[in-house]
């Protein structure tokens, strides 16, 4: 009892040491900056975003949707965000201690429980705090559309204990997951029970209650406050005590493989190496490619090397894989149906939800960037290797186009909805995986010897260019969904709304046409504008030596 009490003190003194040198080996104008950048950056797509909330106020039948729906659809979420969290618990979730820690002071004499304690605390605090700052700006923006609305500051209150609560039930879910030791199938029965709920609940036509109906109805205490909502809070904070009660009991060998993997991730994100990202999360989430395909590629369809490899690649994909994407597409629509009803931004996140989405589905063209040393030695011109990989891609995303229109219909159900649901679904989904192919190309090596060009560049302008190239392929991806807003346009101001939104479908596969163009021509391109700058001027003290 002694030694492990001077473990815990020696353990303390330790942490208190590590967070005193961090803070004086910390450049503080260089922190000072990130603070002024992240505040400007924030602020101003707040104000903007706010801005383009500038609709019609909701009507009274409007409010009386609002109402009586959003216990309901928030409460969908608040179950998604439950599943993922069962499954990172299952997983190995969702602490990430530093390797050191893992194998020196967890493998000490000391209680697990007073080691994991802490950095659980901090996951708790982190991810409330950053749903709180989600859920404070949307119900703030929500605020804006409201008739007689009560001041702003009310919606953002209750919105963020709303998205703070969130948060919450992610860390919780997966610690008690991990805690309590649950294999992953019944992490799964457990989780997909919860979702069946509160999605019957959501769609059906019933009176019962869903699990986390409590979500979004405290997102509505601007207009009415249950008891039974605070009943609900009392109880997720029992959960949440004893959910950190059970740290002690997490896996050494799950904390060391996820320490690791974190560590890479954490420098991926650095780099901005989406590519990276993403397969780190895979080895996180032990997603493995199938054994067995799904169907057996038929002969005809192998014909062509190039098609046949990314059409064996999609069969082969995990179920987890296909779920995630279908919820991807389910997003997607969801929120291009919000954005017709009135909610303009709600259109970056259709067009995210897409880019997400199109970066599963270009996993074949993705897989030939990532092994440049076999595509060189080829035989066949880079640029068009690459664009026949987006053929399987661009086909394969298509084949959540009926599932779309059907969940369109359902959410606005007339006549016309499947009709535009067509319409605007397809360039959607290419726009989707033109974003994610321009994301992959980015990544193919420079064959002219172009890695360090900018390495002269004055620091501001190399970042700019850094932030520009991380922003155009999702920015893709949220253009090819802007004519769902010209549709909205026409249907308020009773034009042709049908001509309108054929102009923005047709100015969207124009862009679509470059986006392929600019994959096939990509390296003639850098070349081109290489050719263009001056020679570098040749020093005298080598001239001298040719002399």
């Amino acid at each position: 009892m002694i030694s492990e009490t001077i473990g815990i003190d020696a353990l303390r003194a330790m942490r208190s040491d590590r967070r005193k040198h961090r803070f004086e080996d910390m450049d503080w104008f260089e922190a000072l900056y990130r603070v002024y950048l992240a505040a400007f950056l924030g602020g101003g797509a707040i104000f903007f975003l706010s801005g383009l909330v500038g609709d019609a106020a909701f009507t009274g039948a409007d409010m009386v949707n609002i109402h009586t729906h959003t216990p309901h659809a928030l409460g969908l979420v608040a179950s998604l965000v439950v599943f993922i969290g069962l499954r990172s618990g299952a997983n190995g979730g969702p602490l990430a201690v530093e390797d050191a820690e893992v194998r020196h002071v967890l493998m000490a004499p000391v209680s697990h429980a007073q080691v994991l304690r802490h950095p659980a605390i901090q996951r708790l605090r982190t991810f409330a705090f950053a749903g709180a700052i989600a859920g404070g700006i949307a119900n703030q923006l929500l605020g804006r559309r409201v008739p007689d609305a009560p001041a702003l500051g009310l919606f953002a209150s209750y919105g963020a204990i709303a998205g703070a609560l969130l948060g919450v039930l992610f860390v919780i879910s997966a610690l008690l997951a991990h805690g309590l030791g649950l294999a992953r199938w019944m992490t799964t029965a457990i989780a997909t029970l919860l979702v069946g709920w509160q999605v019957a609940v959501t769609f059906g036509d019933t009176n019962i209650a869903g699990p986390f109906d409590i979500v979004g109805s405290l997102s509505l205490g601007w207009s009415r406050v249950n008891i039974i909502d605070f009943v609900g809070v009392l109880i997720v904070i029992a959960i949440t005590i004893l959910s950190i009660t059970l740290v002690g009991r997490f896996s050494l060998e799950a904390l060391s493989r996820r320490s690791a993997l974190v560590s890479q991730l954490k420098f991926a994100v650095t780099l901005q190496d989406v590519r990276t990202v993403v397969l780190l999360r895979r080895q996180l989430s032990q997603e493995h490619m199938r054994v067995k395909p799904w169907i057996k590629v038929p002969r005809l369809l192998r014909r062509d090397v190039v098609v046949g490899r990314g059409i064996r690649s999609m069969m082969h994909f995990p179920l987890r894989r296909v779920i995630r994407m279908k919820l991807l597409n389910i997003t997607a629509v969801a929120a291009l149906v919000i954005a017709w009803r009135g909610t303009t931004p709600v259109v970056i996140v259709a067009g995210l939800a897409l880019f997400v989405l199109g970066l599963d589905v270009v996993e074949p063209l993705s897989q030939e960037v990532d092994q440049p040393d076999r595509t060189d030695s080829l035989p066949v011109e880079r640029g068009y290797l690459m664009t026949k990989h987006l053929i399987v891609p661009a086909l394969t995303s298509l084949v959540f186009l009926p599932a779309g229109v059907l969940i369109a219909f359902v959410l606005e159900p007339q006549a016309s909805t499947i009709g535009y649901a067509f319409l605007l679904g397809i360039p959607a989904l290419l726009g989707g995986v033109a974003g994610a192919a321009i994301n992959s190309v980015q990544g193919a090596p420079d064959p002219l010897g172009g890695a360090n060009a900018g390495l002269a560049l004055p620091p501001e302008v190399s970042g700019m260019g850094t932030v520009l190239r991380s922003a155009w392929p999702p920015a893709v991806s949220v253009v090819a969904c802007l004519p769902v807003l010209a549709l909205r346009h026409g249907v308020e101001n009773q034009t042709d709304a049908l001509g309108n939104t054929l102009r923005a479908v047709g100015g969207v596969v124009i862009m679509l046409v470059l986006v392929a163009g600019w994959v096939r021509q990509r390296d003639a391109i850098k070349e081109y504008f290489r050719s263009l700058k001056p020679p570098a001027p040749s020093s005298p003290s080598s001239s001298t030596e040719s002399n």
